[in-house]
């Protein structure tokens, strides 16, 4: 069963212009992503650059981990668990910007236990994330947090200037 957990960041209409220049302003100059992508990539460092609005939008992630951990950890609401949900860190965070014809194959993050990708810009054409090929409805300001071992993608974007910010998060006790 596919799962995943949608949370709206508060900050996202007042943060989101800012945020996609600062996702501009640090792709690598003239690369293309890795071979599964052909958006441009920042480095997965993005979350250590300090930057204002990415360390605004990485707290308020690193906030909702606890309680998202639990609900990827036990169908029933339970109220010790097996784990310690604080030991979450993010590891990774890149963003990417996808023109018309840009795409994503499929591919996963394994061994990272959740990862996540938060929707700075969706222009009408963008293509939606594919997790487990079951398309995911998302909006701007939207944050999606999925596991890591999940296999999704992105088919050919429509559009220009759809930007994400993506990341990776392990748990390390």
């Amino acid at each position: 069963t596919l799962m995943y957990k949608i949370c709206n960041f508060g900050l996202s209409e007042s943060l989101n212009p800012r945020l996609y220049s600062h996702v501009s302003e640090n792709i690598l100059s003239g690369e293309r992503g890795s071979d599964h992508i052909t958006g441009r990539c920042t480095r997965m460092n993005l979350h250590k650059l300090e930057i204002k609005e990415v360390d605004l939008l990485i707290n308020w992630i690193e906030t909702l981990l606890p309680s998202l951990s639990t609900s990827f950890a036990a169908r029933d609401k339970v109220d010790n668990y097996a784990y310690d949900p604080r030991c979450l860190k993010i590891t990774d965070c890149w963003g990417v910007i996808y023109n018309k014809g840009e795409s994503l194959k499929e591919h996963n993050h394994f061994p990272f236990t959740i990862s996540f990708v938060y929707y700075v810009r969706l222009p009408q054409g963008s293509s939606p994330l594919i997790i487990e090929n079951k398309k995911v409805k998302m909006k701007e300001g939207d944050c999606i947090f999925f596991l890591g071992s999940d296999y999704h993608r992105v088919n050919r974007n429509k559009c220009d200037g759809r930007c994400i910010i993506g990341g990776n998060i392990l748990y390390s006790p």
